[in-house]
């Protein structure tokens, strides 16, 4: 992959993480890293972040530049707290 495709999947990527976070569980966010995936595996990136000025509330989630979505959310335990306390289920979809 070219390093001008890798940016834009990346910045694609970016944004859909903290629009879903921001649209399902009400959360401002941060990306604090991203790594593309092996591509004979998989068309994914997996990031980290945590909430913003919250960095005990981290998590990690992959998105597939392929299909266009997220995928895998990972919470800390702190993050948990925080999203079920704002009345949501974070196990459901």
């Amino acid at each position: 992959m070219k390093q001008s495709d890798k940016q834009v999947y990346f910045k694609e990527a970016e944004e859909e993480a903290v629009k879903y976070l921001k649209n399902k569980y009400e959360l401002d966010v941060v990306i604090t890293n991203k790594e593309l995936l092996p591509e004979m595996a998989l068309d994914s990136i997996a990031m980290e972040g945590h909430v913003v000025e919250q960095e005990s509330q981290e998590f990690t989630i992959s998105y597939d530049y392929a299909d266009k979505k997220i995928e895998n959310f990972g919470m800390s335990p702190a993050i948990k707290k925080v999203i079920i306390a704002k009345g949501y289920d974070p196990f459901s979809e």
